[in-house]
């Protein structure tokens, strides 16, 4: 994985300047320490940073194909590049390199647009076409990997993080109060937005074609899809088939000429990934964990039993409040977004952990719960006719107009907690909710749950607003490369998600025995201790604990919340004297921490120099 960015001139009479995309790779160094290269051409300049897992010495990009007219840089892994390669090989193609990305090359000239389709892996791509000036900005199917994208004036501008963008001069520095609003509502922002009015997110499973002179086309090239049919194959038959496609999404991420390490939380997805690791492949990797220094419940003793289990070279940490506050603004900073749980900390300070070990890659559980069913909103499903009964006409337009089922209820009810929203906006922001509102759009393609089961739709809806955008991007992404450490996620192989598609409800989740068909699959594999374990949610403290230990915050003070305007100052003071009351708690991922909204969206601003 690396660091990519580049200016693309859409008007034939100027030229992309060299010394901006120099300053945009200074400005992204830490994803890709090992090597900065450019490649100057009359339309574009391509950028890139690298972190080197293949061919040390001689996969440095750029790259180009055997006549020069198509160009390249790629930030990502192309795990199924072996296969690929042998049969690009076979048709004449002549490869200079033995890095995975340059199948890209040679695959788009076998097969065009349609080569994205063909790439089992995690990338963020552009390449270059000189023949006929085209210029494709690809992102992988299920949005592991970043790429941002703004117009500014005649030059399309694009990179791994927004703060690249920014070194453009004329760059966006205003606030996009859509994302503010769907930090609001949603798990997080949802692609195309971002937090910067003008700079946008290309969606997973999509491509930006651009050609001086024409419109830019945004293309979908995959998405989940699921049937409203189910065929039923029996237990055994998909507890097998994926036994095996675990086995080779794990045993295809532990391709690299460095040493790669492995996630352990003590939960059952990791737990699998490491188990695989310690019983199929080899036991002389590296483990990581981190544990939040508050809770009732205790990780390590589960931590113990997989670290044992697979002999693995483990390294913790335990994360405490103090640290979690210290590291907020260094949170914000790589984020390019403001969240609304603590727990990004835990995530940027274990991907500091792996950065003193030898690894330089890990491997997570990361994506199973989205496809096999394993989050709490499942199980309400389970009880929905009892739902039905407590929703109001109001709640049922906007659920039907967002989700497609005016029964569907994805974990709040959107009407009601719109009336503490709007407390919380300032008299201004308030005025123009409408214009920014979350609830305005679906953030899905509601043709894709049309006819599904409950648990389909939800598990769409979660892939698309949690997953993609959320998990994967500021959550994951940017904590790893924090720290120039990657992340790969085995539950996210393309082969294994399309088997997985097909597996019935049923095995999935059983009466509420959640992601059975996992734990059987894994029999004999991952210990009964872990496989048995009720699921616990992860957590980390929030804002109420920060205003109790020490009575504010100076991204709460009223003079930084009228400087932005976003939010009304007097709400803020009522919700901080609530907070600091001895008996209050939030409820975990039940219940907004809307403070932390609002000193993160402070805090974003201050860093970036924002304005609405």
């Amino acid at each position: 994985m690396c660091g990519i960015c580049g200016i693309y001139s859409l008007n034939k009479k100027t030229q992309p300047e060299k010394d901006i995309v120099e300053r945009m790779l200074r400005a992204i160094r830490h994803r890709g320490p090992d090597g900065s290269q450019t490649l100057e051409l009359k339309q574009i300049t391509l950028g890139f940073n690298r972190l080197s897992f293949l061919d040390l010495d001689g996969g440095m990009q750029p790259i180009q194909n055997e006549d020069k007219t198509i160009s390249m840089i790629c930030n990502g892994e192309i795990f199924n590049f072996q296969e690929l390669r042998d049969d690009l090989i076979a048709k004449g193609h002549v490869f200079r390199t033995k890095t995975d990305v340059e199948v890209i090359l040679h695959l788009y000239e076998e097969e065009g647009m349609d080569f994205p389709k063909m790439l089992n892996g995690q990338f963020a791509i552009a390449l270059y076409d000189e023949k006929i000036n085209q210029l494709l900005l690809v992102r992988d199917h299920v949005g592991i990997c970043p790429l941002f994208y703004s117009q500014i004036n005649d030059k399309l501008v694009f990179a791994s993080e927004i703060k690249a963008i920014l070194e453009y001069p004329g760059a966006s520095r205003k606030l996009n109060l859509k994302a503010v609003d769907q930090l609001m509502n949603f798990p997080g922002v949802v692609s195309p937005n971002t937090f910067f009015d003008g700079i946008y997110s290309l969606e997973c499973g999509h491509m930006i074609q651009a050609v001086a002179g024409q419109e830019i086309r945004n293309i979908e090239y995959w998405d989940v899809i699921y049937s409203a049919e189910e065929e039923d194959k029996g237990e055994e038959y998909y507890a097998e088939k994926l036994r095996e496609l675990l086995k080779n999404a794990i045993s295809r991420r532990l391709i690299a000429d460095v040493p790669i390490g492995f996630y352990i939380s003590g939960g059952l997805d990791s737990s699998v990934v490491a188990c695989y690791i310690g019983k199929y492949l080899l036991n002389s990797y590296y483990s990581f964990s981190a544990e939040i220094d508050s809770g009732d419940l205790n990780e390590q003793q589960f931590q113990k039993i997989i670290c044992e289990y697979v002999n693995s070279t483990h390294y913790s940490t335990r994360v405490t409040e103090k640290e979690i506050w210290k590291n907020i603004p260094n949170v914000i900073y790589h984020a390019e977004s403001a969240v609304k749980e603590s727990y990004d900390v835990a995530a940027y300070l274990l991907s500091e952990l792996v950065s003193t070990s030898p690894a330089k890659a890990v491997l997570t559980g990361q994506g199973s719960d989205e496809f096999f069913y394993g989050y709490a909103g499942y199980m309400v499903d389970l009880f929905r006719n009892m739902q039905k009964n407590q929703m109001s006409a109001e709640e049922c337009e906007v659920n039907e107009r967002l989700w497609g089922d005016p029964y569907f209820r994805y974990e709040r009810n959107h009407p009601e907690i719109r009336k503490i929203h709007t407390q919380i906006y300032s008299d201004n922001v308030r005025g123009e909710i409408d214009q920014f509102s979350a609830f305005a759009t679906s953030p899905i393609n509601l043709e894709r749950v049309k006819g599904l089961s409950t648990f389909k739709r939800r598990s769409y809806i979660d892939y698309k607003l949690r997953l993609s955008d959320h998990l994967l991007g500021e959550h994951g992404d940017r904590m790893f490369f924090s720290h120039s450490v990657e992340g790969r996620h085995p539950f996210l192989d393309t082969e294994l998600i399309s088997f997985v598609l097909t597996i019935p409800d049923k095995y999935k989740l059983k009466g509420t025995n959640e992601k059975y068909i996992i734990k059987k699959a894994t029999e004999g594999i991952v210990p009964q201790e872990i496989l048995k374990r009720k699921k616990f949610p992860f957590q980390a403290p929030g804002m109420s604990a920060m205003v109790k230990q020490s009575g504010g915050e100076e991204f709460l003070s009223d003079s930084l919340i009228k400087k932005y305007g976003v939010f009304d100052v007097d709400y803020v003071n009522k919700m901080k004297k609530i907070y600091s009351q001895s008996d209050f708690k939030l409820m975990g991922a039940y219940e907004i921490d809307y403070l932390m909204i609002v000193m993160t969206v402070t805090m974003l601003c201050e860093q970036y120099s924002l304005s609405i």
